[in-house]
């Protein structure tokens, strides 16, 4: 896979995470729990990216208000701005 098309999924990826309609508590638990009942296959690709979304989060200091991550899985105090 070239670089291009890394950058390509990249960002389907990401307007697929900027979509405001989805809440955080569903992002947390429902959507993974659906992901994880997936082939082993698909389970370990997003098992490496959420691995690597930490790493990087801790690698170049990206700060998160505590507020903004859900707590229980019926979480729907916000959406994010």
């Amino acid at each position: 896979m070239s670089k291009s098309d890394n950058t390509r999924i990249a960002y389907k990826i990401i307007d697929i995470l900027a979509d405001n309609r989805i809440l955080p508590a569903d992002w947390k638990w429902f959507i993974p729990m659906i992901i994880v009942q997936q082939p082993l296959p698909v389970v370990m690709n997003a098992k490496n990216m959420a691995d690597g979304i930490l790493e990087n989060i801790d690698k170049y200091n990206v700060q998160i208000d505590p507020y903004k991550i859900a707590t229980y899985e019926g979480s729907k105090d916000y959406l994010l701005d």
